[in-house]
């Protein structure tokens, strides 16, 4: 019987755990993917991008989203859930019958271990990964955009030129005007009756047929006529290199700045378990004699945890990375035994 009443116990705060947790997570989620939908849609002004490839980019970030989401919306959650089971007195319920706040606490640790573990997998893990295929899918499409030109439409590149097209057809672009402006030296000016595009081995040479050409300033103007005048541009420029998520974490490590965001990912990886026993300190009252400070005590928290990762991001080593954390963790244990688990 002992043993059935343990587990309905754990199942209950598991429970009303969820219940908050899905509360707060929801509009964080949706408020931190409305910020990355309006990031990516900044996009579509240099390159082209269908719908199923917005819903692609937006994949990229999803671990990015969760990441920050994630962490606050546990800490909430347990400030809600406990605060409620203290205010309805369920809590001092079971103290009265013998549940040490110890036993309560051992739930919450597991799903903050569990939180934490899912936010080492998406910071070191997955999001190397989807970052890397951000920037593969922005160079590629980059590059598309350099070879596709459209008809009827101002303000397209080729390289450093300006291109306008008038009509194209599967082989070739019809009345061609390509503008090159030059600060230091003269402006200058093709048009060509028709041109065509070739990519090969990432270097594309645009071709240009029966046209003219004007270079000019305000002090003079050249005209040339041709029948035939290329152009090249280099795709591999820019090429970018996919890295395994150990190699790239091998090169990151190699530079003292991504080394520091490695402490930075690690750390706030592990705010679950830092802050779980901080804010229970204060979370688990007894409405009738104390206070409520919870959630001064979950902002005061909050901010503190955020600040020291910060800090290690911009000056940290592995070694203040590990005291942060057994700093953190003794706090939370010291608070609990001092407020809480002396008294239930």
């Amino acid at each position: 019987m002992a043993k059935r009443r343990k587990m309905n116990i754990s199942r209950y705060l598991s429970y009303n755990f969820t219940s908050s947790f899905l509360t707060i997570f929801l509009p964080l989620f949706f408020i931190g993917a409305l910020v990355f939908i309006i990031k990516i849609s900044a996009l579509t002004a240099s390159i082209q991008i269908s719908f199923w490839e917005m819903i692609q980019l937006f994949s990229y970030n999803l671990p990015a989203i969760l990441f920050y989401t994630l962490p606050i919306s546990f800490l909430v959650a347990v400030v809600m859930t406990l605060l409620r089971l203290s205010n309805d007195n369920e809590l001092m319920a079971l103290f009265a019958l013998g549940k040490k706040s110890k036993s309560i606490m051992n739930r919450f640790l597991f799903i903050a271990f569990l939180f934490s573990t899912v936010l080492l997998i998406l910071s070191l893990g997955l999001m190397p990964k989807t970052k890397q295929q951000f920037k593969a899918f922005k160079y590629k499409k980059s590059s598309e955009a350099q070879v596709n030109i459209n008809p009827s439409k101002l303000g397209q590149k080729f390289g450093n030129l300006f291109v306008y097209v008038k009509s194209k057809d599967e082989k070739s672009l019809h009345d061609v005007v390509i503008y090159n402006k030059d600060k230091t030296h003269s402006d200058q000016l093709f048009m060509a009756k028709s041109a065509h595009i070739k990519n090969k081995d990432a270097v594309v040479t645009l071709t240009l047929n029966d046209g003219s050409g004007y270079t000019f300033n305000k002090d003079s103007l050249k005209e040339i006529h041709y029948k035939k005048m290329q152009v090249f541009q280099n795709l591999n420029t820019e090429e970018f290199t996919y890295h395994s998520i150990l190699a790239y974490w091998i090169k990151l490590s190699l530079d003292p700045n991504g080394k520091r965001r490695i402490l930075f990912f690690i750390y706030t990886s592990l705010i679950p378990i830092m802050a779980l026993y901080i804010i229970a300190a204060f979370s688990i009252i007894n409405p009738r004699y104390q206070k409520n400070y919870a959630y001064h005590i979950l902002g005061v928290t909050t901010i503190g945890l955020y600040s020291i990762a910060t800090l290690l991001e911009h000056q940290g080593n592995y070694i203040t990375l590990i005291v942060a954390i057994m700093l953190s963790i003794f706090l939370g244990l010291f608070l609990f035994h001092r407020y809480v688990q002396r008294y239930f």
